[in-house]
């Protein structure tokens, strides 16, 4: 167990890169490089995705697999498309356009069957076959039958569903904690879940896992809290800005685009601007520096690119690792 910790601490120390091969800027191969910039697994991959719980998935020959920390093909490069990546130990994969469930040692727990397999929280995930949602647990069993409108994932031991065109909150037994009252909800983040009233698209305010109001519904549009800190408008199409768990604006409505807080800095864009850059807890900019595309901040560094370049930054804005433009990175 041990050798496996150490082994899983060492693949989200790494990330990937895209190193173009020619002019065409979508045409490129996939490494990875230490948080110093140093290349540890070299650009020998047709795409990848960056490390969870120890693997990575990679691409080649047009099919997906996964490496260890150490480049070691764990899973073999024979599926169709994975999911997102590692999440308590399972993966989704696709073949033939349904969805299964894959262990970290490759082994089929759940050949594909369904529409869609969302990633597993609190030892179960969502899914889905044409109009109907239900979930599975860790074992790849169906627990709770395919009967709700939607679904979304258990936090909190909560999950939020659709049923008779309202949503609510269930249990792990299926039992509805939170009534079925909501146009819209979603799942539980740092203790408060983002639900609509008047509306699937609002306004929105955030309840605690009593189902009760600590921010009412006030807000055209919020995003989910991170960091403590939401994104959210306070006029109908207006401009972004975050407030706190009070409801509390704390940084004013002056973005088009915001995005989540992670390791104290978020990517924003003024008004009336086409570039991105960052901001901290306070909204002050973080550092110098426009992007045309941005990631987040994991393990201290965060994908960016330009129009010219790729590159790893750190939380000061400086590169440890940069390559010309690749597309859609």
């Amino acid at each position: 167990m041990e050798t496996t910790n150490k082994s899983a601490n060492a693949g989200e120390r790494l990330y990937p890169i895209y190193v173009r091969k020619g002019k065409d800027p979508s045409n490129f191969t996939a490494g990875f490089i230490n948080a110093e910039g140093k290349t540890i697994i070299g650009p020998v991959f047709e795409d990848a995705r960056p490390f969870s719980e120890g693997l990575a998935p990679v691409q080649l020959g047009g099919r997906w697999g996964a490496i260890d920390a150490l480049g070691n093909i764990k899973i073999p490069c024979v599926y169709q498309d994975f999911g997102l990546g590692f999440s308590e130990g399972r993966i989704s994969f696709c073949e033939g356009n349904r969805w299964g469930v894959l262990t970290e040692d490759g082994r089929v727990l759940l050949p594909p069957r369904y529409w869609s397999v969302s990633p597993f929280s609190e030892g179960t995930a969502y899914v889905r076959n044409g109009k109907h949602f239900g979930f599975i647990n860790s074992h790849g069993e169906e627990f709770i039958p395919l009967f709700f409108e939607e679904a979304r994932e258990f936090r909190d031991g909560l999950a939020p569903v659709q049923l008779a065109e309202k949503w609510g909150y269930i249990d792990h037994k299926a039992t509805f904690v939170i009534e079925a009252k909501f146009d819209f909800a979603l799942p539980f983040r740092e203790g408060l879940a983002r639900v609509a009233s008047g509306g699937r698209w609002g306004p929105y305010g955030y309840i605690r896992t009593d189902g009760h109001f600590v921010i009412p519904p006030k807000f055209p549009d919020a995003y989910d809290f991170n960091e403590g800190l939401a994104s959210v408008t306070t006029e109908k199409r207006g401009p972004r800005g975050y407030i706190d768990t009070s409801g509390s604006l704390v940084i004013s409505p002056s973005y088009e685009y915001t995005g989540r807080f992670s390791e104290g800095l978020a990517r924003v864009t003024p008004l009336g601007e086409q570039f991105t850059h960052f901001i901290d807890y306070k909204g002050q900019q973080a550092f110098s520096g426009s992007y045309l595309g941005t990631d987040v901040f994991r393990n201290g560094l965060c994908l960016v690119s330009t129009m010219e370049t790729l590159a790893y930054i750190d939380r000061r804005g400086q590169a440890v690792w940069e390559g010309p433009y690749v597309a859609g990175r």
